[in-house]
Order: C-alpha cells, then structure tokens, then sequence
C-alpha cells in the first residue's frame, strides 16, 4: 500500500481523526456555559464598596456629597449609634501615621 500503510491501518487512523474532530466539534456547539476561560468582564468583584461599616470606601472622596459625617473606624472601637437623618460615610481604617481625627462633620 501507501508509504507502507496497510488498508486497516488507513482506516483506523482516519476513524480516530475523525472521532477527534467530531468531539472537538460537538464541545464547541455545546455552548461553553461552564467555560472558566470566559472574559474578565463578566467577573464582578467579591464586595463592592458602598460606604458601610463593612464596606468602606477606600477614599473619603467617593462618599457622596450629600454625607453630613465621615468615620474612619478603628479595629476594636465599636461603632456608634446614629441617627438615621444623618447621612454617614465609612471609609477604611486611616493610618495612625496620619493622625487626626476619626470623624469628619460636612457642612451642608
């Protein structure tokens, strides 16, 4: 035969080429649904910072305008109780280097 290949080696190889292709082929129209490889877009990130005790922001200046009082809670230092007609912003720990105060009032 051809380059020394027997007819039932022919016919075994192009089986698996064609096996390979027709797999290839059908996890391509599977949809992909469960595909880790997707684009980074699509992640969203594990917490998104809203200015709460939980979420703070990272900046002061992401707290909307419209906050009257800005808190850089300290780790072990309770968070005080506020009234809800006072709009409050958290933002994350603020260094000790920086000193300062905790808390900043807004003026309106």
């Amino acid at each position: 035969m051809v380059h020394g290949l027997k007819f039932r080696e022919w016919v075994v190889f192009f089986a698996v080429i064609f096996i390979g292709i027709t797999a290839v082929a059908i996890r391509q129209m599977s949809g992909g649904n469960d595909d880790i490889t997707g684009t980074i877009s699509k992640a969203e990130p594990s917490t998104k910072q809203d200015g709460t005790p939980t979420h703070p922001y990272a900046d002061a200046g992401q707290c909307p305008p419209s906050t009257d009082v800005i808190v850089w809670p300290k780790e072990g230092r309770s968070i005080p109780s506020i009234p809800p007609s006072i709009s409050v912003c958290f933002v994350g720990d603020r260094s000790s280097a920086n000193g300062g105060s905790d808390v900043e009032v807004r003026d309106r």
